[in-house]
């Protein structure tokens, strides 16, 4: 089984792959909306991919940088709520 840090970087190359087949504009709603269905499986990837992204750059943090993602997305999450604290 390949190792975290080679998953990840299978992963992000996976999506760079992915980008300009998602992330493709077009002149109309109704020319996008036929598009997005054609290529629906690879949209859905795409965003899957971002997850498992997002958790092994966590999982491959130090404790300490753990520690320091958590408070942000805590204080983060107060701020949005209108509760941050002076």
């Amino acid at each position: 089984m390949k190792d975290k840090r080679q998953l990840l970087q299978d992963l992000i190359n996976r999506n760079e792959e992915l980008k300009p087949i998602v992330f493709k504009t077009f002149d109309t709603e109704k020319e996008l909306d036929k598009y997005t269905k054609s290529v629906q499986q690879e949209v859905d990837e795409y965003y899957e991919n971002k997850g498992k992204i997002e958790q092994l750059e966590y999982d491959l943090m130090s404790l300490e940088e753990q520690e320091s993602y958590d408070e942000y997305r805590r204080l983060s999450k107060l701020k949005a709520e209108g509760k941050f604290p002076i």
